[in-house]
């Protein structure tokens, strides 16, 4: 029965908030996630690269066939 009751009792206003030390942890996340990504593309830019080459060549090849 009290398990009922706690599922059915009205909510109690929520007391979350944001404060700056939250805030500031998000754009720190957001900012390493960019920075992250952007050195691990520096760091495989030239397979990407010709990937994408070969991809496209491949497409070429295929329309002209």
């Amino acid at each position: 029965m009290s398990l009922i009751e706690t599922v059915w009792s009205p909510a109690q206003r929520p007391s979350a908030y944001l404060d700056p030390g939250s805030g500031s942890f998000i754009l720190q996340l957001i900012i390493a996630s960019l920075v992250g990504g952007l050195f691990a593309l520096k760091l495989y830019w030239k397979k990407v690269r010709s990937f994408l080459r070969s991809a496209l060549r491949r497409k070429d090849n295929e329309d002209q066939g």
